[in-house]
């Protein structure tokens, strides 16, 4: 596996705080990050599988019915519109 270099900007407080837990996990401050981004990222796929399992068992009209009963009437935000044909 090859590795490249990154410079990482942190707050103050936020590097001390991965110092000190570093040092309790005996290992260094790049093994520390890098489990840190390779737990994030294993979360983030974990996620990404997850959701898209559980996509292929709806429909967007099952999916819309459903929010329509549970959900609180408002305004719609363009963020939130699903534009997609109703099956």
């Amino acid at each position: 596996m090859s590795s490249s270099k990154i410079q990482l900007r942190l707050p103050e407080d936020m590097r001390e705080a991965a110092t000190r837990q570093a040092a309790l996990s005996g290992v260094s401050m790049n093994l520390f990050v890098a489990t840190a981004v390779a737990a994030r990222l294993g979360g983030q796929a974990e996620a990404e599988r997850y959701f898209s399992a559980r996509a292929t068992r709806t429909t967007p009209a099952r999916a819309k019915a459903l929010l329509e009963r549970i959900g609180t009437r408002g305004l719609i935000r363009d963020d939130d519109r699903l534009d997609v044909p109703e099956n």
